[in-house]
């Protein structure tokens, strides 16, 4: 009876699958902490009626959405770049204008906007909670 020579340590099972877990936890962490610099702007319609298009403005950057549904949302991701206030335009006749906090394109800040009937605003503003765990 011929015996099958013995695999090297690194490449057995009781090695190789616990560290391939680890591993991969590792490389996730990572990218999720890598996203979670990245600050947003969102936006709720919750005015009960179809929104006609919408400009998003952050310092240097803008973004413009076509007509919002009711209770759809959008998201703007900023790129790295100055901060800047946040401005919401509706082209309606008169333009409805908004302008809101300042808020920093990277630090993993997120602000959510809610659009409420008779152009009322609410705002609330977060922090990624890996950010805000780093930053204490």
């Amino acid at each position: 009876m011929k015996t099958q020579p013995r695999r090297p340590w690194w490449l057995r099972k009781r090695i190789l699958f616990p560290l391939a877990l680890v591993l991969g936890l590792v490389v996730t962490g990572g990218i999720a902490f890598e996203n979670s610099d990245a600050s947003s702007v969102v936006v709720y319609n919750l005015t009960g009626r179809p929104l006609p298009p919408l400009l998003i403005r952050v310092g240097g950057q803008s973004r413009s959405f076509p007509t919002l549904a009711e209770e759809e949302s959008v998201r703007l991701t900023l790129a790295p770049g100055a901060a800047g206030a946040v401005h919401l335009e509706l082209a309606t006749d008169p333009p409805w204008k908004w302008e809101g906090d300042l808020l920093r394109p990277r630090g993993g800040y997120r602000m959510t906007i809610r659009l409420w009937p008779e152009g009322q605003a609410e705002v609330f503003t977060d922090v990624s909670w890996w950010r805000r765990w780093l930053n204490d």
